[in-house]
């Protein structure tokens, strides 16, 4: 899904802010049954799901990935992150994610737990489902319905990818959406709309760059909340 030039789990991350690990557009392997991932990044601003939890951000983390075959795969990855500014704010958690194949179509069932501090955001595990529908070899959409424990809240989203390959070595990856909420840290109804446009150069087989930039822009009440800018950088090695 989306797979040119990209490896098996490096858009684990490349389609989400900061330590919010919503894998997508990965799939299985043709060639590599597994593989692990190295990937540290900093961001102007860490905006999950339409709230801004911190500025000024560093986090790492290390993905793994393995295939069951040639439709059927599983993605884990821990993470570790915190504010390098003012602030501090600190997010750990891990994910197990297992995913199956259907001619054009990706079904996702994941779980994520994440501890949190310095923040209004409660430690929880969100249960999230996702499918993808892969129109040609640029275009990606998606559906995702997920229930947090720490928010005691419903979130869900509609979104689409688009990808562009540059050359052999990089390419653009520009993805829209909007979400809405239920009950979610005292938000109901349209939440957000948002985008991000990733860049990623591919310095050789193992190490690629991608800077960033992304935007989300409120549906709810701008009491609960403002509208987001930010940019930041991936560094990602595989092994």
């Amino acid at each position: 899904m989306l797979r040119p030039l990209i490896s098996a789990f490096s858009l684990c991350l490349l389609s989400t802010p900061l330590m919010a690990v919503d894998p997508r557009e990965t799939s299985a392997t043709d060639d590599i049954p597994y593989g692990i991932e190295f990937l540290t990044q900093y961001s102007s601003e860490y905006n999950y799901r339409g709230f801004i939890l911190a500025q000024d951000t560093i986090d790492v983390q290390l993905s793994t990935h393995y295939a069951f075959g040639k439709s059927t795969y599983i993605n884990g990855a821990a993470w570790f992150g915190s504010a390098v500014g003012d602030g501090d704010f600190t997010e750990a958690g891990f994910l197990a994610d297992l995913r199956k194949d259907i001619d054009q179509w990706t079904l996702s069932l994941s779980g994520t737990y994440r501890s949190y501090s310095n923040t209004f955001f409660e430690n929880g595990v969100n249960i999230e489902t996702v499918a993808y529908y892969q129109w040609n070899s640029m275009f990606q959409s998606s559906a995702h319905i997920a229930y947090d424990t720490g928010a005691e809240g419903w979130y869900g989203s509609l979104e689409t990818g688009y990808y562009h390959r540059i050359n052999d070595d990089s390419f653009f990856l520009f993805d829209v959406g909007v979400s809405a909420v239920e009950n979610y840290y005292s938000r109901d109804g349209f939440n957000d709309v948002f985008g991000k446009l990733t860049y990623t150069y591919n310095i050789n087989q193992s190490v690629s760059l991608s800077p960033y930039i992304g935007t989300s822009v409120l549906l709810d009440d701008k009491e609960t909340g403002s509208d987001s800018l930010y940019g930041g950088i991936y560094l990602a090695v595989t092994f």
